[in-house]
């Protein structure tokens, strides 16, 4: 299978729920469309942030399908297929593969916490069973191990792992990750904070968390910090890093709609296990929001 050309900004999207807790179609592909009009090189649907954990393989497969009609081949769409049940994997590639998605990203399975030899297992069986290229995901804190370089170094000659996502949050681990294996794997990074220490290094993008309620925000940064930008970024940066505070003033997916609802981007709550933001959670993304002028810097950037 040839590599892919992914790179740039690869917009993980929430998944809206309506009043009664079912997915709201169609302001989810409304999502779609204004990730691609801020400028997203990608998108990924049921990721974490699409709070995949909390929706049945049914629901999943419809929104592979609401996605891939949504984009119109504008962009690539990858397709979240991360569960604990390996059989449910196997099935969702399917699902991702009829629905006409260009990939798929995949966590080793959830909870179990498998060590480096059975992560390996895993990632070598979905490369055996699925005939869509795979970005890798390491996210050492959901999962409890982390993907070191050495290991990805050997995944990366699996015919269709095209791609990592890297969530260790550790530049010196993202180093040495591009070192090994960015001439055969692109390679992102799980944070908008780290582009700028992430692009001189060899990263090919990021999986963007903060790039669907901020417009052109992290479309204008990313840019910046690709071509040395360095005063139109420091301008940026404190904007962006205001927007992550906000995810991390409660659990971070249900902290991202609390963002989203403040801005005007109204997405409906999570679903349990998570729940809406308090009061006072919602009085403090507010103060951020304020206090660095998101909104303001949204609208200049329109």
């Amino acid at each position: 299978m040839a590599k892919t050309n992914w790179q740039g900004i690869h917009s993980v999207l929430v998944t809206p729920f309506d009043s009664n807790g079912a997915i709201d179609f169609a302001r989810f592909e409304e999502l779609v469309d204004r990730n691609i009009a801020a400028g997203a090189d990608g998108v990924i649907v049921c990721g974490s942030t699409g709070e995949f954990y909390a929706m049945t393989v049914e629901e999943r497969d419809a929104l592979f399908r609401s996605t891939v009609s949504a984009t119109a081949r504008r962009v690539p769409v990858l397709a979240g297929v991360s569960d604990l049940s390996l059989d449910v994997t196997f099935d969702l590639c399917g699902r991702a593969k009829a629905a006409g998605c260009d990939g798929i990203l995949a966590l080793p399975p959830i909870y179990a916490k498998p060590d480096l030899r059975e992560a390996e297992h895993f990632y070598r069986r979905l490369s055996a069973l699925c005939d869509l290229p795979i970005m890798l995901y390491n996210s050492p804190a959901r999962l409890g191990v982390n993907l070191l370089p050495e290991l990805v170094d050997k995944l990366a000659d699996l015919p269709n792992v095209v791609a990592i996502k890297d969530s260790s949050a550790d530049i010196q681990q993202v180093t040495e990750l591009c070192a090994r294996v960015k001439d055969r794997l692109a390679v992102f990074v799980g944070y908008e904070t780290m582009i700028r220490s992430a692009l001189p290094v060899g990263c090919s993008g990021v999986v963007a968390m903060a790039h669907q309620l901020s417009g052109r925000l992290v479309r204008t940064y990313y840019d910046a910090c690709a071509a040395g930008d360095t005063a139109t970024a420091d301008k940026l940066e404190l904007a962006l890093f205001a927007i992550y505070g906000c995810f991390k003033s409660g659990s971070f997916y249900a902290g991202i709609k609390a963002a989203m609802n403040e801005l005007g981007q109204p997405v409906g709550d999570p679903r349990e296990p998570l729940l809406p933001f308090s009061d006072a959670q919602v009085s403090k993304v507010r103060d951020l929001l304020q206090g660095a002028n998101v909104q303001q810097i949204i609208k200049e950037l329109a």
